[in-house]
């Protein structure tokens, strides 16, 4: 059996070699849910004493993604990925790494998904899922590897699932270490024991696994509660600045909590360092609660009793903290400075405010913030660590702390592009502002040094000034299609971003202000009726000489013809909104816009205006006295005839 290995990656470092006989394992995983599978699985790549064959991944985080490549349908890979990444950012060796089939618990992926939700993983650049399921690599190696242990970290559904449909192979296990179960003691100083994650969450294959007859060792809560990563054990861990600790600081500050508890690492050091242990055999059963049970009869297992958790601490943290070399960037190049935002632009391309989680899949890199805020919102997002995603010119041994936003479906720019924010820097004057290019395939940037620390500020770059690392590239143009917006800082610095505005500058004899806040932005340029954009209308190509698409009304139900843009969710509007719009339509006529909420049934304000037909024109819809209300839909009515309508802008006037 042959699995898919990235034979192509370069790595920076080596596995740890030992004197001794290496142990093989394979880990089975649900890494994504508690973070201590990430550092399980690290303190496993750094012991010597073990050889790591395998990763396998257990459990369904969700429906399936459309953001991300090679999806399987029989199997969720998005653990997979994880590991992946995670093996080949960190510089070890590839090893197979293959998801359990379904049917799979579920075990939802918190913040850590923007981990897979990286270049690196998105465009093939690390280790890939094997094509065979977690079974089918177990099967294979047991064969393989004489005297293989399997230490299984997350529900024991791949490995009753083994065990059931290979007996042969299980037959040849060494033994199998479970994190799992609770003896005599509760979770987190509960006086009595509770059915445990990993063994409640697929209770079948637990009693299946330890009524299998096969040599078990079984690490419970017993052992485990207790051995929180407090903030200085972080604090010495994450200071070693090397690959290893890069990533592994990268999935905890996109885990949803703060203080870890390292069960996995602990069923690590039982199949590494036993010596760390006090065990006793027990026969152990599951009753039909979940609960581990230790009755009468022939043990079937060797039960972890008593820790020694000075000695696991340091070994923890040395093997972790020793595995490579410190790696910083380097200072950025592409210099530029601020410049003012102008007055009303020509166009808005894309925005993000992040007070409603209307984009939340394409926040790409980034944790909400809801106490650091500016003073006008109520959330922001906080840069958390990435590599760059520029993998062409970028340094990708490092890592950077970054937001990072997903103006999805890559909206074509103008001749003088701008991007306008707002940011907080802390420990860092220098802030890199970075973008891909759909049309051309790579990354540009500027950098900007000398900015002031410590408070709320607002910020606009001339993105036609954006270079490659060595300078290349050229000026962003004119209908060159854009993706990924990111800002960069150092990893040790800390960065807040807000009200992140995509525009295209002014165009002479403006005279309006430049808008205070945008609520929606409707171009159909790109993307899918239905998908990117929905509502009741159709895309239609523009007339030439006009360059791309437009949105036509369609026959409503009880007569006349109209637009109905969704807003993809409620949008809170100001006292004065204003919603401008470029317009074309066959003959002069009455057209009626309103701004509508579709839970209420109710229309918050009614404008109508007698416009021209003929030509493309230009046509704001002024709203005032607005209730403090929500809407979720744009409206724009006629009686009759044609309709087509772009550029369509929601915002507060300035």
């Amino acid at each position: 059996m042959r699995f898919a290995l990235a034979a192509t990656l370069v790595f920076g470092f080596a596995s740890v070699a030992a004197a001794q006989p290496k142990i093989p394992v394979v880990i089975d995983t649900d890494i994504g849910a508690d973070i201590d599978d990430a550092f399980a699985i690290g303190f496993a790549l750094a012991s010597p004493e073990l050889d790591i064959r395998g990763i396998t991944t257990v459990g369904r985080g969700g429906p399936p993604d459309p953001f991300v490549q090679h999806v399987s349908k029989e199997r969720d890979e998005d653990r997979a990925w994880i590991v992946g990444r995670f093996l080949a950012q960190s510089g070890f060796t590839p090893v197979p790494v293959a998801a359990g089939a379904d049917p799979q618990p579920k075990s939802p992926i918190d913040w850590q998904i923007q981990y897979r939700r990286h270049p690196a993983v998105v465009y093939n650049r690390t280790i890939k899922p094997a094509k065979e399921n977690a079974v089918e690599l177990m099967t294979w190696l047991a064969n393989e590897d004489k005297g293989l242990t399997i230490i299984a970290l997350g529900p024991l559904t791949n490995v009753a699932r083994f065990i059931k449909e290979q007996p042969a192979a299980a037959k040849k296990l060494k033994r199998i270490v479970i994190m799992g179960g609770s003896i005599a003691v509760g979770y987190e100083g509960k006086p009595k024991a509770e059915p445990e994650w990993n063994i409640e969450t697929d209770i079948a294959a637990a009693k299946a696994v330890f009524a299998s007859g096969l040599p078990l060792v079984v690490v419970p809560l017993d052992v485990t509660a207790k051995l929180t990563l407090d903030k200085k054990d972080r604090d010495t861990l994450f200071s070693a600045r090397t690959p290893l600790t890069w990533q592994l600081q990268n999935l905890y500050e996109l885990w949803d909590r703060e203080t870890p508890i390292l069960f996995d690492p602990a069923a690590v050091a039982a199949a590494a360092a036993e010596r760390l242990f006090t065990f006793k055999p027990l026969r152990l059963e599951v009753n039909d609660k979940g609960l581990t049970l230790a009755v009468e009869g022939k043990p079937n297992a060797r039960v972890a009793m008593e820790l020694d958790e000075v000695a696991f601490r340091k070994l923890f943290l040395d093997r972790l903290r020793s595995h490579g070399k410190e790696s910083l960037p380097e200072p950025p190049k592409n210099g530029a400075g601020l410049v003012p935002p102008g007055l009303f632009p020509s166009r808005v391309h894309a925005f993000e405010e992040y007070e409603t989680n209307i984009e939340k899949r394409w926040w790409m890199c980034g944790k909400l913030e809801t106490k650091d805020v500016p003073r006008t919102g109520t959330r922001a997002m906080r840069g958390v660590l990435t590599q760059d995603f520029d993998d062409k010119q970028g340094a990708v041994r490092t890592m950077y702390r970054a937001v990072i936003f997903n103006p999805v479906p890559g909206p074509p720019m103008g001749p003088n592009t701008r991007l306008r924010f707002k940011y907080k820097l802390t420990g860092t004057d220098t802030l890199r502002v970075q973008l891909y290019t759909l049309t051309n395939s790579y990354h540009r940037y500027l950098s900007l040094t000398k900015l002031e620390q410590g408070k709320w500020l607002e910020g606009c770059v001339d993105m036609t000034k954006m270079r490659r690392p060595d300078g290349t590239g050229g000026p962003l143009a004119a209908d060159e299609r854009i993706d990924d917006i990111q800002f960069y800082v150092d990893p040790r610095a800390e960065l807040l971003i807000d009200d992140v505005m995509l525009f295209d500058a002014a165009t002479e004899g403006e005279t309006r202000p430049f808008p205070k806040r945008i609520l929606y932005t409707g171009l159909f340029d790109t993307g899918t009726h239905g998908k990117e954009w929905l509502g009741d209308f159709e895309i239609v190509n523009h007339d030439k000489p006009k360059a791309w698409k437009a949105a036509k009304a369609v026959k409503k139900d009880g007569g006349g013809m109209w637009i109905r843009l969704d807003l993809k969710g409620e949008r809170l509007v100001d006292r004065r909104t204003e919603l401008n719009l470029k317009f074309k339509m066959d003959a002069a006529r009455t057209v009626k816009a309103e701004l509508f909420h579709r839970g209420s049934g109710k229309a918050l304000a009614t404008q109508s205006a007698e416009l021209p037909g003929g030509s493309w024109r230009d046509h704001t819809f002024r709203f005032t006295s607005l209730p403090d209300e929500p809407v979720d839909e744009i409206r724009i009515w006629i009686p009759d005839g044609e309709l087509l309508a772009d550029d369509v802008l929601l915002y507060t006037p300035g």
